[in-house]
């Protein structure tokens, strides 16, 4: 995943909220029929954890093991939505062990994923012929890491043909979540570093993304409304920081020269809020409170 294709995704995002050529607003109905088409195609855009950690680790992540979210017996996550969010944060958090090369620990995610993916009827994603192939590889990290990465962002590519959008939204909302909650980990909002803005940046175009899908696609009743009202609410937080690309054409030496530069007004309060609300959600979701 490059910066390219996130920018992408953001300029894209900000053409839906434009006016027609005509200079006239759409009409509510075309809007949606758009919005719709669009995030057909974003489902193959949102990047998988795996991709995303390696774009992090250029800038500065590191290895934590006590930010992970503990393995539970599944026979502790009660409701379909639980099951669903944790699922999600365990998914991310395998990411995060094979982008370190922790195989040991990685096996132990991986069959925490197998047993949940039983539970949410979607196990056809871990079968036994990719976990056969694992096993078989366990004195060759780069080859492990390689099969799952790989089964990760085929699992995250292919979501849509699960079918079932509600479930689809839980995972995708779990696992952005705790993307987003282990690449804080190494910001610092009393010292905000070049780095460190880099990161935000970054998650502010991802989560800008899944926040575009999440409304179009969000799971129906009112037991996901306090879900919906806190990821608004991180939403509001980064609305906040006024990331915003700027292009311009320039001559250098005679030639013509495209630029763009990346405007933000991030500071100390609103990346200390950011990371309280990501902290919130994401321990409403290991508590079960959604």
């Amino acid at each position: 995943m490059k910066r390219t294709l996130l920018i992408t995704i953001a300029f894209q995002i900000l053409l839906l909220g434009c006016k027609s050529p005509r200079g006239e607003a759409e009409s509510s109905d075309q809007l949606q029929a758009d919005s719709l088409q669009y995030v057909q195609e974003l489902e193959y855009l949102l990047p998988s954890p795996a991709e995303f950690f390696s774009v992090v680790q250029e800038v500065g992540l590191e290895f934590d093991n006590s930010i992970i979210r503990p393995i539970e017996n599944t026979t502790n996550f009660q409701l379909y939505r639980n099951q669903a969010l944790n699922f999600g944060l365990y998914l991310a958090d395998f990411s995060y062990l094979l982008l370190f090369e922790k195989q040991s620990e990685s096996i132990k995610y991986l069959y925490q994923i197998q047993e949940m993916a039983q539970l949410l009827n979607i196990e056809n994603y871990f079968d036994d012929a990719f976990f056969n192939k694992l096993l078989t590889s366990l004195n060759e990290p780069d080859t492990i890491r390689a099969i799952s990465i790989e089964q990760s962002a085929s699992f995250f590519n292919r979501m849509d043909v699960i079918g079932n959008k509600d479930l689809v939204i839980l995972i995708t909302s779990g696992s952005i979540i705790e993307t987003m909650y282990i690449a804080l980990n190494v910001v610092d909002e009393k010292r905000i570093t070049d780095r460190a803005i880099t990161t935000i940046i970054d998650l502010a175009y991802i989560f800008d993304s899944f926040y575009l899908h999440y409304t179009i696609t969000q799971p129906k009743g009112d037991e996901v409304a306090p879900l919906s009202e806190d990821l608004l609410e991180l939403r509001k937080i980064f609305n906040s920081m006024a990331i915003n690309q700027v292009s311009k054409a320039i001559r250098k030496d005679g030639n013509l020269v495209l630029t763009s530069e990346v405007t933000h007004e991030v500071n100390e309060y609103n990346v200390r809020k950011m990371k309280v609300m990501v902290n919130t959600i994401r321990e409403k979701i290991v508590n079960q409170v959604y």
